[in-house]
C-alpha cells in the first residue's frame, strides 16, 4: 500500500470518528464494499444511499470528499460504498461503457452492486422505493446505469461530472463520450427504457458539472437533463442563478421537482462543497452532497 493509500485511510478513520457510526468493511463474493450505519439511526427501517466513487478513488476517499459519512449520521441513512477492483480496471473506474456492466443480468458490475443492496437489506432494515445511487465521473454514469437497469431499486440518482445512459460503448466511445462527442439525450432515454423494460420512468435526478471540466465535459449535463427530461415526459424546465451556479429545475403535471441541474461557475472535474482533503473534491461552492440529499430524499 502506497502513503498516499494510507494517508487516505487515515484521514477516512478521522472523518469517520467525527461521524461517530459504524464504518463497515464487507464483501458479496470478490466484491469488497464499506458501509455506514449512523449511531443515532431511527427504530425504523433507513433510507439507502449507493455511493459510487470515481476513477482512482477508494470508497474511503469518496467518503472523505464527499462528507457523506456526516450527512448519514445527521440525517439518519446508510450509505453503501461498492469498491471497483484494479484487477478489473487498473484505473479503479467503473466500466460503465461496456455492455455487460450496463444490465442487471450477466454478472456485471451492475449486477455485482445490486447483489451487494441485497445483501445489506438482509442485514438492515431498508425503507421501501428509498434507495438513490450517487456517483462522481465514472461512479456517476455507473449509477445512472443502475437507474435504467433496476429502477424497482433505485429511486433517485445524484450524478457529478457524469454523462447519459449509454451515451459511447467500449473505450472509444466512452472516450467521444467525455469530449462530449455524438451525445443525445433523447437516444439515451430510449435506450434506458429499453434496459428497463418499461414504458416510462418516474424518478427524482439532481444532476450536477463543473463549467471548467476538462475530464468530461460539460454538454454531458445537458445531455443528462434532455435525458431526464425525457424519461419525465417534460419538454423544459425553469433556470434561475443560485449559490455562484446555474440551477435548474423541472417540475411534473403535478408541479412537484423531480429534476434538477447545476452547472458550478469556476468548478472543474470535482465534488462541490466536498471536504479537500479526498481527491477530486474543493471546500467552495454549492454542497453538492447536502443538495443532493435535500432533493431525492426529502
Amino acid at each position: 500500500m502506497t502513503r498516499i493509500a494510507v494517508a487516505l485511510l487515515l484521514l477516512a478513520a478521522a472523518a469517520h470518528a467525527a461521524a461517530e457510526g459504524a464504518f463497515k468493511q464487507g464483501a458479496v463474493g470478490t466484491r469488497a464494499y464499506r458501509l455506514y450505519v449512523p449511531e443515532r439511526a431511527a427504530a425504523g427501517p433507513l433510507p439507502l444511499v449507493i455511493a459510487l466513487h470515481g476513477c482512482f478513488q477508494t470508497p474511503e476517499d469518496f467518503a472523505l470528499g464527499t462528507r457523506l459519512n456526516g450527512a448519514a449520521e445527521r440525517r439518519g441513512l446508510l450509505v453503501l460504498y461498492p469498491a471497483q477492483r484494479p484487477r478489473d480496471n487498473a484505473s479503479r473506474c467503473w466500466n460503465w461503457f461496456e455492455r455487460d456492466h450496463q444490465s442487471r443480468t450477466g454478472g456485471g458490475e451492475v449486477a455485482e452492486i445490486l447483489a451487494i443492496v441485497q445483501e445489506v437489506a438482509r442485514q438492515h432494515p431498508v425503507a421501501p422505493e428509498r434507495t438513490i445511487a450517487l456517483g462522481l465521473s465514472a461512479g456517476g454514469f455507473m449509477a445512472v446505469n443502475l437507474l435504467c437497469a433496476a429502477p424497482d431499486v433505485v429511486s433517485g440518482v445524484g450524478v457529478a461530472a457524469g454523462g447519459p445512459y449509454r451515451c459511447g460503448l467500449g473505450a472509444d466511445g466512452a472516450l467521444r463520450c467525455l469530449r462530449g462527442l455524438g451525445l443525445d439525450g433523447a437516444a439515451s432515454a430510449a435506450a434506458c427504457l429499453a434496459a428497463s423494460g418499461r414504458r416510462s420512468l418516474s424518478v427524482r435526478a439532481s444532476l450536477w458539472h463543473g463549467a471548467l471540466d476538462t475530464v468530461v465535459a460539460p454538454t454531458n449535463l445537458t445531455a443528462l437533463e434532455t435525458m431526464f427530461a425525457w424519461l419525465a415526459g417534460m419538454a423544459s424546465g425553469t433556470t434561475e442563478r443560485r449559490e455562484g451556479a446555474v440551477h435548474a429545475l423541472y417540475r411534473d403535471g403535478a408541479g412537484r421537482p423531480v429534476i434538477e441541474a447545476w452547472l458550478v461557475a469556476g468548478l472543474g472535474h470535482a465534488w462541490s462543497g466536498g471536504d479537500p482533503r479526498g481527491t477530486h473534491a474543493v471546500p467552495w461552492g454549492p454542497s453538492a452532497t447536502d443538495r443532493m440529499l435535500d432533493f431525492l430524499l426529502p
